[in-house]
């Protein structure tokens, strides 16, 4: 599908998310991407994922827990596993600069449809400086694990860190400079044009809106 109709449904799909209160219908809502997941053969992806989210989403459920009670723990839980796994599969589908192409074409000014964009392709590469760096720092015999035993040797992965973004900051500007970065009538690779599919998932989901915002 054209990458306007995937953001689309994924702001419906939020929406919902986000406004829902009903248990039963959060779960039916988080199982969704779920499904498509699996379908799209993503899962593997999807559950390592969720070593980052898990420990989010069970702080957010004991604060919950302790000011509201199970039931508001329990939507919020749902909630945060709905949304998380509808971006999943949003951004897992998508490349950077189609996002980008498909933004412009929807009139959000290319400057910031490119920094979305460039910063969605370079947490990808500073993650893998800073595993880099933290094996260069642990075979030098300064140890980085989590904790607070190691908090003080953490100036030697953060300050490397530091400099290679900055680094790497630098190249992207000098790069952007010599290809004239912000002059008018910018040509695109792709042209993004709906299809018949796209307006028929489009028209779903916004039946699919309108049943829920109608029905009890």
């Amino acid at each position: 599908m054209d990458p306007r109709t995937k953001l689309l449904i994924a702001i419906a799909f939020s929406a919902i998310a986000v406004v829902e209160e009903r248990l039963v219908a959060l779960a039916i809502l988080a199982l969704l991407p779920l499904v498509a997941t699996l379908k799209l053969g993503l899962a593997k992806a999807w559950f390592r994922s969720l070593r980052l989210l898990i420990p989010m989403v069970l702080v957010a459920s004991l604060i919950t827990l302790a000011a509201f009670g199970l039931k508001v723990a329990l939507v919020v839980s749902i909630r945060l596993l709905a949304l998380s796994s509808a971006f999943f599969l949003f951004f897992r589908t998508t490349l950077p600069e189609d996002l980008a192409g498909a933004l412009v074409k929807m009139g959000v000014p290319y400057v910031f449809a490119f920094i979305l964009t460039t910063a969605m392709e370079f947490i990808p590469v500073i993650q893998r400086k800073v595993m880099g760096i933290m094996d260069a720092q642990r075979s030098r015999g300064i140890p980085l694990e989590f904790g607070w035993r190691a908090l003080r040797h953490y100036p030697a992965l953060f300050i490397p860190v530091m400099v290679s973004s900055f680094s790497l900051a630098d190249e992207l500007a000098m790069a952007m400079e010599s290809r004239g970065f912000g002059k008018k009538g910018r040509s695109f690779y792709k042209d993004y044009k709906l299809t018949w599919k796209d307006w028929a998932a489009l028209s779903l989901t916004a039946f699919s809106l309108l049943l829920w915002a109608f029905c009890p």
